[in-house]
């Protein structure tokens, strides 16, 4: 029975969790080269990109499209001679010239801009050409120079040009539209890649004149990009960096392919530009389906080192014909799994075995008593919390019985303490807001009338009086119908009622009834948007706003200070307003220990509940609130508040966030 029941299911288990890690282990080595192979893919398309969009826009300079224009002008009219003509029909042609006739030098303004053009990038463009309407070229790029003054500078060729084999696509003399063209070219042991873009002079005809064609290192592209980080000259990519422990992996092989099969970047023991097919015979397969432009994953087995079989994830890269495959060592991922599991199997049969005595030994005894504390357990855990559990033997189910029976008394007091504690609890919570509602709507009152002395005989004064007034009476009549319904106005009830609210009117009639009156004293700064939507309950975050504008401004004083009230949109899509002031500050021990619990303040007249009311109802809401304060220098207040409905699940999330304690009140 043991054995049916007890070490047949266990090695059972050892052996399903081996197949099942080596799954997992090949799942996760499938995710790292596909990765990878996505990454590096990328790399090279944005790259590309990038180039397209500098060959693009050096072509369309007005200097060189000078050049250009005076070069036609000057073969037309017999004042120079073209270095040399080599055409042909058909998609492709290169040119072959060599000649001694006197070179067409580019202006000093069109020579620095090609000079810093090829300098920014010569890691990567091989050479740089400009050809004529006859397709002869009047200038070359290639290299680097140290002129006079000791700097480096492009080498430039205007004569003497010597037998080249650069391709260039036909559709660049008969395009109407100024696009690039980019095509894999060269021997089979140079490949490189050409970027060809139409030159246009203004011309009856709207053909261009002219064009420029730029030689692409294919090896120096994907070298960049297997490192995954952007360089000097892909300074835009938004790629990851590769780690450090990827970047060291031996047991990795990075090919790319062109369209006829020839290795143009590899990071294996292939020659450079050998085909594939004779360098690694065993790599055809994934070979083929890389130069068909497929997109998956495969496996292949290197024969030469003893069946060592490897995983491959391949990636065609857009209009190039260049296919990418990075390949990780699938028997050495493996290899130490197997070892590691068969251990576990051994291991895990003497485990059994041992156990298996044991349970001989101890299950008959100790059955029938655990059987009794069970159902006792069951039927407490079923709310029957007089159930008593009665076990007469001095072993450990006597322990294990009385300690469920003291559990149960515990619990029985727990519940109706508890039960009296939250009444205790909502009964002061709804008095205490109520309090400070009334404070402030007293608070605000106050200012008013103190200015009505100085500034009654205004008449806009007056109606600015009179619509505070009336605000403010409609500010007490809510609060006294919230004393109707104590149930709803408890923290968190109330967001029930929260809808989008623009947070900015709100601010400004607050500023205009509480900090406006005072402005000769107070400077008041507003960075406000024209509007910013909240998914809030509008009255109780106006008293969140009104209590930290009085804060503020109690906090400056009699003697000044500026107050500053910002508000905008986060990245996260949540909204955020603050209010900072220059008073007297607070110090980070206040902060932490202080200053949002009830009944703690550093101001002469107040009871406490101010900041720690604010805090309820922010975190209720699905928001936070963050305070900054240095003594002496002033306090900034910062709230988020949702733009969207917000989810019990985020708000229990943002609860534990902000401490243990705030996820029982909030939620």
């Amino acid at each position: 029975m043991v054995l049916v029941f007890g070490i047949a299911p266990m090695l059972l288990v050892s052996i399903f969790n081996y197949v099942m890690s080596v799954r997992a282990v090949e799942g996760m080595l499938r995710d790292e080269v596909e990765r990878s192979a996505t990454r590096i893919t990328r790399g090279v398309e944005e790259s590309l990109a990038a180039h397209e969009a500098e060959v693009l826009k050096m072509a369309r300079t007005t200097a060189l499209r000078d050049y250009v224009r005076e070069s036609w002008l000057r073969s037309k009219t017999g004042a120079g001679q073209a270095n040399g003509v080599a055409a042909s029909s058909g998609v492709s042609a290169p040119f072959s010239v060599a000649s001694e006739g006197e070179g067409h030098e580019p202006s000093p303004q069109l020579k620095a801009s090609l000079n810093a053009f090829y300098l920014d990038h010569r890691n990567v463009y091989q050479s740089v050409t400009c050809l004529d309407a006859e397709r002869a070229p009047l200038f070359r790029i290639e290299g680097v120079q140290v002129n006079e003054n000791g700097l480096e500078e492009a080498r430039f060729q205007t004569k003497d040009f010597v037998t080249g084999n650069i391709l260039v696509n036909q559709d660049v003399w008969t395009t109407s539209q100024p696009v690039l063209s980019k095509m894999v070219a060269g021997e089979s042991s140079m490949r490189s890649m050409l970027l060809t873009a139409p030159v246009f002079v203004e011309m009856a005809d709207g053909s261009p004149r002219g064009a420029l064609v730029v030689e692409l290192n294919l090896a120096s592209l994907f070298k960049q990009a297997e490192a995954g980080y952007a360089s000097p000259d892909n300074p835009t990519s938004t790629l990851p960096r590769r780690d450090a422990e990827e970047r060291a992996r031996p047991s990795r092989l990075v090919v790319a392919l062109d369209a006829q099969g020839y290795t143009v970047y590899q990071t294996s023991f292939i020659s450079k530009s050998q085909k594939i097919s004779d360098a690694m015979p065993f790599f055809k397969p994934i070979a083929e389906r890389m130069r068909a432009g497929e997109n998956g994953s495969d496996f292949f087995e290197d024969r030469a080192a003893d069946g060592q079989r490897w995983l491959a994830a391949f990636r065609p890269v857009k209009e190039t014909g260049i296919s990418v495959a990075v390949a990780g060592d699938y028997t050495e991922s493996v290899g130490g799994l197997r070892r590691a599991g068969l251990s576990g199997v051994a291991l895990l049969l003497l485990a059994a075995l041992v156990a298996a005595v044991f349970l001989i030994v101890t299950v008959g005894r100790t059955a029938h008593r655990i059987e009794r504390v069970a159902a006792g357990a069951a039927a407490i855990a079923g709310g029957a919390l007089n159930q008593r559990i009665d076990i007469q033997t001095s072993d450990e189910t006597h322990v294990l019985a009385e300690s469920f029976n003291r559990m149960s008394d515990r619990l029985r007091e727990q519940i109706t303490r508890e039960a009296e504690s939250r009444q205790f609890e909502s009964f002061m919570r709804l008095s205490a807001m109520l309090t400070h509602d009334l404070k402030n709507s007293i608070t605000a009152l106050s200012m008013l009338v103190s200015n009505m002395e100085k500034q009654f005989h205004r008449e806009e004064f007056r109606a600015d009086a009179i619509l505070s007034l009336r605000e403010a009476t409609d500010k007490l009549r809510r609060i006294v119908s919230r004393l109707s319904e104590p149930v709803k106005s408890l923290s968190g009830e109330y967001r029930r009622d929260a809808r989008p609210t623009d947070l900015v009117p709100i601010i400004r009639r607050i500023v205009a009834s509480t900090a406006e009156p005072s402005a000769p004293l107070y400077k008041i700064d507003l960075r406000l948007p024209e509007s910013l939507v909240a998914f809030v309950e509008e009255g109780r975050i106006e008293n969140v706003i009104e209590n930290l504008v009085i804060n503020a401004l109690e906090a400056m004083g009699a003697g000044g200070g500026r107050l500053t009230i910002e508000a905008g949109e986060e990245p996260s899509g949540m909204v955020y307003f603050t209010v900072e002031d220059t008073g007297v500050g607070m110090s980070e021990e206040f902060i932490r220990e202080r200053l949002f619990h009830a009944f703690s303040t550093t101001k002469n007249k107040g009871i406490g509940l101010g900041l720690f009311t604010c805090r309820e109802i922010v975190e209720v809401h699905g928001g936070r609130l963050d305070v900054e304060s240095q003594p002496g220098v002033g306090t900034r207040f910062r709230v988020v508040l949702p733009s969207q409905p917000f989810t019990l699940r985020e708000r229990l999330r943002q609860s534990q966030k902000s401490g243990a304690s705030s996820a029982e009140r909030n939620v």
